[in-house]
């Protein structure tokens, strides 16, 4: 093989490497701290009831979340007249946030259960409430219009 032909090998198989690391997984995008992104989401989504902002402590006490699988959270949590509430969560890694996605499922199952019996005209807002998880992120919101908010949550994303 000659000096020339070998550059040009060398150069494909460069090129086809790179193109290959474009077809992988991509990193999830780094939203900002948990407040700053419910600071943003509570803009664009519509909530019917009075809404008060937790912290990270009383959004893992509300939410019943073991603080070790947290780095950080915030929340936006109705008076309880409705089901509203949106939340973020950061775990400390994906397995974290896989079992902070489930404990929030949990969550809106029991709520589901428990409005029934209270007002059942909040369940339809449960049953349609978005769940989003990317990387060590989680998302869960409850509003009265969960379409927009799925819009604006899968906005933080791109």
């Amino acid at each position: 093989m000659n000096h020339r032909t070998y550059q040009h090998c060398l150069a494909g198989a460069a090129l086809f490497t790179i193109l290959l690391t474009g077809c992988g997984k991509q990193e999830a995008k780094e939203l900002p701290a948990a407040k700053d992104v419910i600071g943003d989401l509570q803009q664009q989504v519509t909530f019917t009831d009075e809404i008060i902002e937790k912290n990270m402590e009383e959004t893992n006490l509300f939410f019943e979340m073991d603080d070790t699988l947290v780095k950080d959270s915030a929340s936006l949590v109705g008076s309880g007249a409705t089901a509203e509430t949106l939340s973020v969560w950061k775990a400390q890694d994906e397995a974290g946030a896989e079992a902070i996605a489930q404990v929030l499922e949990t969550f809106n199952s029991n709520w589901i259960e428990g409005y029934s019996d209270y007002k059942p005209e909040e369940v339809p807002k449960l049953e349609t409430a978005v769940f989003r998880r990317e990387g060590d992120c989680v998302i869960y919101a409850v509003t009265a219009d969960n379409e927009a908010a799925a819009d604006a949550i899968d906005a933080l994303f791109k």
